[in-house]
């Protein structure tokens, strides 16, 4: 005799696989950058990656791979516009990876933000007045 819960099992099978086929993905993509403030490369994001990323026997130029500790240096991770496909983003967004950066301390949402609107909008390299 066949438990009576067996029945069941098919049918919510196939409701997890619609659920999961079929419900948008989970993302935290601003949804209208013209409406955000224009986020400063000198003010905001460097101060971030150099204390999160650039420290002593990091990506200070200690070691060979990224260096975080200026402009050019940093874009070679990054393609402007496109946070998605940049490797400074993905790094500090993939909590399910052994490669999260940085690997002790990530950063706060606040900060995986900033960085993350600084590309979409171009990941220009601003100069704003402290």
């Amino acid at each position: 005799m066949k438990p009576a819960c067996h029945k069941f099992i098919i049918p919510l099978n196939w409701l997890l696989f619609f659920l999961l086929a079929f419900l948008p993905s989970c993302t935290h993509e601003p949804e209208n950058l013209e409406g955000l403030d224009t986020v400063c490369f000198n003010t905001q994001v460097l101060p971030v990656i150099q204390t999160s990323c650039g420290t002593i026997g990091c990506h200070d130029g200690s070691a060979e791979g990224f260096l975080a500790t200026d402009y050019p240096s940093i874009m070679e991770t990054v393609i402007p516009g496109d946070p998605r496909s940049s490797k400074l983003y993905k790094v500090i967004t993939d909590i399910n990876s052994d490669d999260l950066m940085p690997p002790e301390s990530p950063l706060t949402q606040e900060q995986r933000t900033i960085i993350q609107v600084w590309i979409a909008q171009g990941a220009v390299n601003t100069q704003c007045m402290p």
